[in-house]
């Protein structure tokens, strides 16, 4: 049983970190530099207070602002995890009084890390590099996209037809795909998820850069859900309950891939006739391909963890909506 359970809220300049003991009492939050010199002085703060390798220490996942600290820590063997921000979002609305400052947020994410939330840290630097390069692609090709759409605009609409950076950043696009496609093949994970109808090699690397590691996953629910493509569900009264729409909470580059692989098989067999059979019982196109994208993220998680290429013929046709 942990006895020191801590909590780390991360800003771009500072790091506010609170203890709380196995009694629920919290100690005066401190307040660190978000440096290399706040990083040391942190580990000698944790070392003064006795801070063990069992004990958790929790960080809201704040993009490359909680990442050095992260893995700093880790490298000096704490046990260190990341919590979605939705949840100290949450848990600050259970408070009466309106308070959101780095200090409480601190004290709410120590006491999340009693209740064992978030998963363990264990990215190291060669995928976070690998992983940026992937959403800035997508980041990039959306930008493209609005640019090529505003062109069109002007010279339609207004017959202004004006060079603009547009066909620069598809170029662009197409330079770095080729990057990152080579980059992800040294392995043999690429081509796993290649023999998936509908996933291309770059959307290969898409799921791979977003899923991996898979050991932070606990189960393949949590892997849905961190897509994004899980459908919410709405239940009261002893009322049956329903689905609704999917959630789009986690990754939404990941969630994107899914749709396009699910979109590029759906014409092809054997998702042709999963297709057609909801299809036949009168659901929307696109209901059908968030169905898909479901069903293909399964399969690439168990051939990942299998280390096998697909096969057909153990496709499972369970006849439900969730797409399993």
């Amino acid at each position: 049983m942990n006895t020191q359970s801590i909590g780390v809220d991360v800003g771009k300049t500072e790091l506010v970190a609170s203890i709380r003991d196995s009694d629920g009492n919290s100690a005066m939050p401190a307040l660190f530099p978000n440096s290399s010199v706040g990083l040391k002085k942190f580990l000698v703060y944790l070392q003064t207070n006795n801070i063990s390798s069992d004990d958790p220490i929790l960080f809201e996942s704040t993009g490359p602002y909680h990442w050095r600290a992260c893995r700093t820590l880790a490298d000096e063997g704490y046990f260190i995890k990341v919590a979605n921000p939705l949840h100290t979002k949450q848990i600050a609305r259970l408070s009466i009084r309106k308070r959101k400052t780095d200090k409480v947020d601190s004290q709410n994410l120590a006491f999340l890390a009693s209740q064992n939330y978030g998963y363990r840290f264990v990215e190291t630097e060669a995928m976070a590099k690998s992983k940026a390069m992937v959403r800035h692609y997508w980041k990039l090709r959306q930008s493209a996209t609005d640019h090529l759409r505003h062109d069109r605009y002007m010279k339609e609409y207004r017959g202004i037809n004006d060079e603009s950076v547009s066909k620069f950043m598809v170029k662009r696009c197409e330079a770095l795909k080729k990057v990152i496609v080579k980059e992800w093949s040294k392995g043999n994970d690429v081509k796993y998820l290649d023999s998936i109808p509908g996933i291309t090699p770059f959307l290969a690397a898409t799921i791979l850069a977003e899923l991996l590691p898979l050991e932070r996953f606990k189960t393949i629910d949590q892997i849905v859900a961190f897509s994004g493509l899980d459908p919410s569900v709405k239940q009261t009264g002893g009322k049956a309950g329903h689905h609704g729409h999917i959630s789009k909470r986690g990754s939404p580059t990941l969630r994107e891939a899914l749709f396009l692989a699910a979109f590029g098989s759906f014409q092809r067999e054997p998702m042709k006739s999963i297709y057609v059979r909801y299809k036949t019982r009168g659901l929307h196109h696109n209901t059908i391909l968030c169905i898909l994208g479901r069903k293909i993220l399964r399969i690439a998680v168990s051939l990942l963890k299998k280390r096998r290429v697909f096969d057909p013929n153990k496709l499972s046709t369970v006849d439900d909506l969730t797409g399993t």
